[in-house]
């Protein structure tokens, strides 16, 4: 009896310290593939600080080489060039100072790397400027995603609400 003891604890011991390897398992593309890890380290988490940094210098011109030339650009729906997209950074100097995408809280950058191959950084943050004209200091959530592809920007979401913006736009106009 004592050996029938002895003989199934060491089993379920065996047992018990079988170790699976959940991790090879084959990703699940049912619904897409969209499950991955993260990293605010990557290289494309670095690249989209640069550009990021850039922008705030009044230097966004430097990051153009970072984006395809055919790659897609869109302000919230709104689908533009490249060269409007990259302009955009200079208008934005030419109606406002002190402008800040990390006044309020530090800038959140993380790049997903996904089970069906996509590269996607993201960034958060409130941008915050004041208006040349106005002199109205403003604040805007905004979110950006940028699809890369060999280390080149290949698809940019740039979503944020314009009324703000679009206010100081026609103070300059008057």
């Amino acid at each position: 009896m004592k050996k029938l003891i002895l003989l199934t604890l060491t089993l379920g011991l065996f047992i018990s310290c079988e170790t699976t390897n959940s991790n090879k398992t084959e990703p699940n593309m049912e619904f897409g593939g969209w499950s991955g890890i993260t990293d605010d380290s990557s290289k494309e988490s670095m690249l989209t600080r640069e550009l990021m940094d850039n922008y705030i210098a009044n230097k966004f011109e430097d990051s153009a080489s970072l984006m395809a030339d055919d790659g897609n650009f869109y302000f919230n729906s709104n689908k533009v060039s490249k060269e409007e997209w990259v302009g955009a950074a200079a208008l934005h100097h030419s109606l406002f100072d002190d402008i800040s995408n990390s006044k309020i809280q530090p800038t959140n950058v993380t790049t997903a790397t996904y089970d069906n191959g996509s590269v996607w950084s993201m960034a958060w943050f409130y941008w915050t400027a004041t208006g040349k004209i106005t002199g109205n200091e403003i604040q805007i959530p905004v979110h950006h995603a940028f699809r890369f592809e060999n280390e080149k920007i290949v698809d940019v979401y740039h979503f944020f609400d314009p009324t703000l913006l679009d206010a100081e736009l026609a103070a300059s106009q008057k």
